[in-house]
C-alpha cells in the first residue's frame, strides 16, 4: 500500500475525468487520499498547480515527488503498478487503448450536448445527427465487445476500457437516451459495478450547483 499517492479531484457530480481517475485507482487497491477542488471559481487552477499539476486541470496524481496529470498518463502511470488495469493480451490491451483514445479525443457532440451530471434526470430528446453518430458509435462498441468477449464487460475482464466508457453511460441515464438491448445492458451493467455505484452514490452527496451544467 502506498500512502504517499494523492488524487485530486474536481467536483464529483460533474467531472468526468475525475471520476476515470478514481475508479481507476479504486480498481488497483492502492491506498490513496483525496482532494476535492471546486471546479470552475476562482483559483481553482492555481489550487491544481500548488500540488504539481502543470495545466492546472483535474484530475492529477501525485506520488510523492512525482505529478502526473492527464488520465491518460494516470491510467498508464497505474499499469506500471497494477498490470490487470489493462486485458492481459498484447492484442487486447491495444484494442482497449484504442477505443479508450476514442473516448479521451472524440465523441465532442455527446460530450457537449449531454455534460456529465449524474444526479438530473431529462426526458429523452431529439438530439444533433453529430451526437447521434456519437451515440451510434458508441453503442457499436459495446455492442461488438459483447458479442465477441464473454461476461459483461469490455474484454470479459474489468478493465481501464470499462472505466472510460462509465461516464458515457452515466450520461446516458441523465438524459434519457434511447439504446439497443446489447448497449442497454452493458450501459445496466456497468453502472450496476460496485465502484461505479460507489462513485454515483459519492455524487449525490456533492452538494455543489453548476448552473451551466443543470440547465442544460
Amino acid at each position: 500500500m502506498n500512502e504517499d499517492l494523492t488524487l485530486v479531484l474536481g467536483n464529483k457530480n460533474y467531472s468526468s475525468w475525475s471520476m476515470r481517475a478514481w475508479l481507476a485507482l479504486r480498481f488497483t487497491n492502492l491506498s490513496f487520499k483525496e482532494v476535492n477542488i471546486a471546479l470552475f471559481e476562482s483559483g481553482a487552477q492555481e489550487k491544481v498547480r500548488a500540488f504539481g499539476g502543470e495545466t492546472g486541470l483535474v484530475p492529477l496524481l501525485v506520488d510523492g515527488q512525482c505529478a502526473i496529470w492527464e488520465t491518460d498518463a494516470i491510467i498508464e502511470y497505474l499499469y506500471e503498478k497494477c498490470p490487470s488495469i489493462w486485458p492481459s493480451t498484447p492484442a487486447l490491451r491495444a484494442k482497449a487503448r484504442s477505443f479508450c483514445s476514442e473516448v479521451s479525443s472524440g465523441f465532442s457532440a455527446l460530450k457537449n450536448e449531454f455534460p456529465v451530471n449524474i444526479r438530473i434526470r431529462k426526458k429523452a430528446k431529439v438530439v444533433s445527427k453529430e451526437t447521434q453518430k456519437d451515440i451510434d458509435r458508441v453503442c457499436q462498441i459495446w455492442q461488438n465487445c459483447s458479442d465477441a468477449y464473454p461476461g459483461p464487460w469490455l474484454f470479459g475482464e474489468f478493465c481501464a476500457a470499462d472505466i472510460y466508457f462509465a461516464p458515457i453511460a452515466t450520461r446516458f441515464q441523465s438524459y434519457s437516451v434511447p439504446l439497443e438491448s446489447g448497449a442497454l445492458m452493458y450501459k445496466q451493467a456497468i453502472l450496476s459495478h460496485p465502484l461505479v455505484s460507489e462513485w454515483i452514490e459519492l455524487s449525490r452527496q456533492d452538494n455543489s450547483i453548476l448552473e451551466k451544467f443543470d440547465s442544460v
